[in-house]
């Protein structure tokens, strides 16, 4: 009886090592994100929506209030 105590403690341990370690990891690629996030933030290069676009970059112009078509 005491053997299957001791093998049931045992594989608790090691399931408690294995969470640690991958906690430890989930908590070093947080920084490494936070880290790199400022980076860029500070940099300038930081967060660009896909909806900030320029007009002028796809070559369409808007036409006049009597022409026919809208855009160009």
């Amino acid at each position: 009886m005491a053997h299957a105590l001791l093998q049931v403690s045992g594989l608790a341990e090691s399931v408690g090592q294995v969470v640690g370690a991958a906690g430890a990891i989930v908590l070093a690629l947080m920084v490494v994100a936070l880290v790199g996030f400022a980076y860029k933030s500070l940099r300038g290069d930081g967060i660009e929506w896909p909806d900030d676009v320029d007009d002028d970059e796809d070559g369409v112009s808007q036409g006049e209030s009597d022409d026919e078509w809208d855009y160009y």
